[in-house]
């Protein structure tokens, strides 16, 4: 741990700086609207005594299926998934050691983010409540002992995949997501059926809500001891804290015992798989690719296949992919569920703008970690670039057309959704659709063309390359852009509400000026990604084989 800090403050000084300074900002943004959220509760004095509870229950649930699913996908990777998993066990330690070293560090890797996200949610918490100074030790008590069991949880979840379908992760998730939707469809259906009164409406809710609060589950244990320490019921939050700390304690010794005899079997089935080592015709990423790049000729067409492929084959990527546009989608679908007024013109405005935010800073962060590395990692084999039929100046123009298709479709598709659920006028659709265009050709342009500027060669891990001094000038680049494009949305939007006010409707019509701005902006991105590719592939030609 302590290599791995001295190397990161040594090779990337600037980047660690800045992404101190971002950490500091997000933590202060989180505590204000915490603040103010746990504030508008505590008005209402008789909801605030069930919600507090509820809000507390409902956020240990969902970290603890979010740090599982991470600690998962990191302990995979890690475990079974690299080459450095055999050196490991031809080193003469015991394989719970190595088994213990890195379920530590893949739980310091997950959940450092959430730790950011609890400091402030305590500090929230004691600024709008009368608290003992013992609130705060318990806090963080209760936090950090809670993380420890979806980590091992992670840790189980990974030695099964690897077990029992270390070839056919895609297949088993696909039929995961198939019966979550399956279910999640059956009770939407069921409720539509029957028109409740209030009273049943409410009876319902609190009935499906009381399984989030079931008596066996941490988060209950978690957040019952935290409530505890709120109310200064010091005693009572000792007790659920040891609960915490004894089970997480068990669970841990249980499964590094145990996984620790199978460490060898485990990653010997991730490598070869449970089946025969037939050869597949790779049809459906074939037929994809196709689909989705029909306009390329064959020899780029099959560049990209090689991509799309490679980006299949790795877990660890294409979950994360699925998992931030899963919860976009899922945040559209429920837009009119929102606790505001949306048919107000000024509100329907402001969540409009935020939605665009959200997309393209997501797009920024999702371009920096997956599409910057793709010429790095080209640039392994620069003696077989020189082989293909085709320029190095080409190529790096067939990973934009790549990077292009892949955040158009995802961010432009999640855009429609978002306006289509909003109700937002034609034409205010057709501008915010356009701008994330705009900023989907920028973004993808930028993350290429520096990527080939700044190559990190002899590097296989696109994480690693993804946090260089490339990376980092990418998301600063990325981030600066973004800012640029919102902050033009956002005095061309300020000015159509005032203009229009409360004569928003199908029928709004968009000034000319604001149609100026989508041309500016749109140019704009056009010269960024320009700019950036001829820097890219004039650097990329000159780099040596």
């Amino acid at each position: 741990m302590r290599n791995m800090l001295d190397q990161q403050l040594r090779d990337a000084p600037v980047r660690t700086f800045v992404v101190l300074v971002l950490l500091v900002l997000i933590w202060a943004t989180l505590y204000w609207l915490l603040k103010l959220v746990l504030y508008q509760v505590g008005r209402w004095e008789l909801v605030a005594i069930v919600a507090n509870k509820q809000i507390f229950v409902h956020f240990f649930l969902v970290l603890a299926v979010m740090l599982a699913m991470s600690n998962a996908i990191l302990a995979f990777g890690s475990l079974y998934g690299r080459d450095e998993a055999g050196h490991l066990l031809s080193l003469p330690v015991h394989p719970r050691q190595v088994l213990c070293v890195k379920w530590v560090e893949g739980m310091l890797l997950s959940s450092w983010s959430f730790l950011l996200l609890g400091v402030p949610l305590m500090l929230a918490v004691a600024r709008n409540t009368d608290v003992a100074w013992y609130y705060y030790p318990l806090f963080i008590g209760h936090f950090m002992g809670f993380v420890f069991i979806p980590a091992t949880i992670g840790l189980i979840i990974a030695w099964a995949v690897a077990m029992w379908v270390p070839r056919r992760p895609l297949f088993v998730a696909a039929w995961l997501v198939s019966l979550v939707i399956l279910v999640a469809g059956y009770r939407l259906w069921d409720l539509a059926q029957h028109e409740l009164e209030s009273e049943q409406w409410l009876q319902l809710l609190l009935r499906e809500m009381s399984l989030a609060r079931n008596r066996f589950l941490p988060s209950t244990w978690t957040a019952e001891g935290i409530l505890a320490a709120v109310d200064q019921r010091v005693g009572d939050s000792l007790v659920y804290l040891l609960v915490v700390i004894g089970n997480a304690a068990f669970l841990a010794w249980l499964t590094i015992n145990a996984l620790g005899k199978t460490w060898a079997e485990a990653y010997s089935r991730a490598r070869r798989g449970r089946f025969r080592p037939d050869i597949r015709s790779g049809w459906f990423t074939n037929s994809l690719c196709w689909a989705l790049f029909f306009y390329l000729p064959d020899r780029p067409r099959a560049v990209v296949l090689k991509d799309l492929r490679s980006f299949a084959r790795d877990p660890s990527q294409w979950t994360q992919m699925v998992i931030m546009l899963g919860l976009l989608v899922v945040y559209a679908l429920n837009i009119k569920r929102l606790p505001v007024d949306v048919s107000d013109p000024f509100v329907k405005g402001l969540v409009a703008f935020l939605n665009l935010t959200t997309i393209s800073l997501i797009l920024a962060t999702f371009t920096t970690r997956f599409v910057y590395p793709l010429l790095s990692l080209e640039s392994q084999q620069l003696w077989l670039l020189g082989l293909l039929p085709t320029s190095r100046t080409r190529l790096v123009l067939i990973k934009f057309l790549f990077a292009l298709t892949v955040t158009g479709l995802s961010g432009v598709g999640v855009m429609t959704l978002a306006v289509t659920m909003l109700d937002l006028p034609i034409q205010w659709a057709d501008f915010n659709t356009l701008v994330c265009l705009g900023i989907c050709i920028g973004l993808s342009g930028l993350s290429v063309g520096l990527g080939a500027r700044f190559p990190v060669l002899g590097q296989r891990n696109p994480a690693r390359i993804a946090s260089g001094f490339g990376g980092t000038v990418n998301l600063i680049a990325s981030m600066l852009f973004v800012s640029v494009n919102m902050a033009a949305v956002a005095a061309v939007g300020l000015g159509e509400l005032r203009e229009i006010g409360a004569r928003v409707d199908s029928s709004a019509v968009l000034a000319p000026q604001t149609w100026y701005v989508a041309g500016g902006l749109l140019l704009l991105s056009l010269l960024t990604a320009g700019g950036a590719l001829c820097l890219g592939a004039r650097s990329f030609q000159r780099l040596e084989d």
